[in-house]
């Protein structure tokens, strides 16, 4: 298609693969960039930011229009306002048409102004409504939607420039140009971002799944731990206490059968069953070591909160076993659960006993193979898996230890929807 000659031509190539260029270095740069940080609060601001780089492509391209003549220009403005209306929603897609509008109005030219009003103000009712369906479509269904969506747009504009300015071979071969350019840059940039995509949630399942696994793992080889012990310490009572034990023994059963239930809650358990499985293990421990052993309970917060099962008793366990117990007189644990108002629950594990010093706080959180201890060290990966958190000791010799972090509150409601 000629306009002047192939000086021309060459021309408008160059200055359509401009915007191209640029469109896709920041609009694909940029989702790829963001794709990982897409998740909750923080993903209200990848919005912004991703919203502002479409409004920069949609200025780029009406600043450095494709001159066709000294009558006619065009751009693919079409692509960031599409995108940006499909993929970030219809507030987006509102804000770009208002940058438009406002640009052209700075810019000059009635003409213009009116026609790109227009064509706004009769497309993206059409867009809005195509949002619902674009949403719940696959790949090639999002494809299809968003190439009917463009030829909309181009028709729309060509029926309105024919209108206000009248029709002429020539406005007919640039909005041919320009209907032809609309689809296939729109084709191109729709497929490639379905397809890195569809690579980043494959890349997010896989990921979900190895952590899952790491979690299901690491949850394991907590249970063994847990009923060992617990097993042993009813053990020691059989001689001396039998009926204690054989009561003690029924507790432990009857927790079993609905404290180790968690698929129903997503691997996650509320802090009330939690609390019983420690106090259950406390009374097993109570009754082994007697007044040696104080216990108590802090607890602030709705009890239905949910946690990751196993993740308090191992705590206790290793301050009644490794703090408390290695002195002769015993000493006190503390069990804190407070909600606070940025809704995070606090939780800290305290005892009296004989505290440690600062390189065995640095090795505790070591995986050590010839030991058999792995409460403190499984706690720790498991939050770092869940939460991206850590736990915090503080300990000092003589004095006692605390073991210190922080969950978001989660309620059975919140999962449920």
């Amino acid at each position: 298609m000629k306009f002047r000659g192939d000086n021309v031509n060459t021309t408008i190539i160059k200055d359509f693969l401009l915007q191209l260029a640029f469109i896709a270095v920041l609009i694909l740069s940029m989702q790829i960039f963001f794709a990982e940080r897409s998740n909750g609060e923080n993903n209200r601001r990848v919005k912004i930011i991703l919203s502002v780089i479409f409004g920069v492509c949609i200025l780029f391209c009406m600043s450095f229009p494709v001159y066709t003549n000294s009558d006619f220009h065009i751009d693919i403005r079409i692509v960031p306002l599409m995108l940006g209306t499909l993929y970030l929603g219809s507030r987006t897609g509102i804000i770009l048409s208002a940058i438009i509008i406002l640009y052209r109005l700075y810019l000059g030219g009635v003409a213009e102004l009116l026609t790109t009003t227009l064509v706004l103000v009769c497309s993206m009712p059409v867009f809005l409504y195509a949002l619902e369906y674009f949403d719940k479509g696959n790949k090639y269904k999002r494809i299809q939607i968003s190439l009917l969506l463009t030829v909309c747009y181009c028709l729309i504009g060509m029926l309105t420039v024919f209108v206000l300015r009248g029709f002429t071979l020539q406005a007919l071969q640039v909005q041919l140009l320009h209907f032809t350019i609309s689809i296939a840059v729109v084709l191109f940039f729709t497929a490639l971002n379905e397809t890195i995509q569809d690579i980043i949630r494959k890349n997010r399942q896989l990921q979900s799944d190895v952590k899952e696994a790491e979690i299901a793992f690491l949850r394991s080889q907590i249970k063994p731990h847990f009923l060992y012990n617990a097993l042993n310490s009813i053990a020691a009572l059989c001689l001396d206490e039998p009926r204690k034990a054989k009561e003690l023994t029924y507790d432990l059963s009857q927790y079993l059968r609905s404290g180790f239930n968690f698929k129903q809650l997503g691997s996650l358990t509320t802090i009330e069953n939690e609390l019983e499985l420690v106090k259950a293990y406390i009374n097993i421990e109570k009754a082994r070591f007697g007044p040696r052993l104080g216990v108590e309970y802090d607890v602030e917060a709705n009890m239905d909160i949910l946690i990751p099962p196993l993740i308090l008793q191992p705590l206790v366990e290793n301050a009644i076993r490794h703090g408390l117990m290695s002195n002769l007189r015993g000493g006190t644990v503390k069990i804190s659960v407070k909600q606070e108002e940025d809704a995070v629950i606090h939780i800290t594990i305290e005892d009296n006993g004989c505290g440690m010093s600062e390189r065995q706080r640095d090795e505790i959180l070591k995986l050590n193979a010839d030991k058999t201890g792995i409460g403190l060290w499984n706690i720790s990966e498991r939050i770092r898996l869940l939460y991206g958190n850590s736990i915090r000791i503080e300990s000092a010799e003589g004095m006692g230890t605390k073991v210190i972090f922080d969950i978001p509150a989660q309620t059975v409601r919140q999962i449920g929807g």
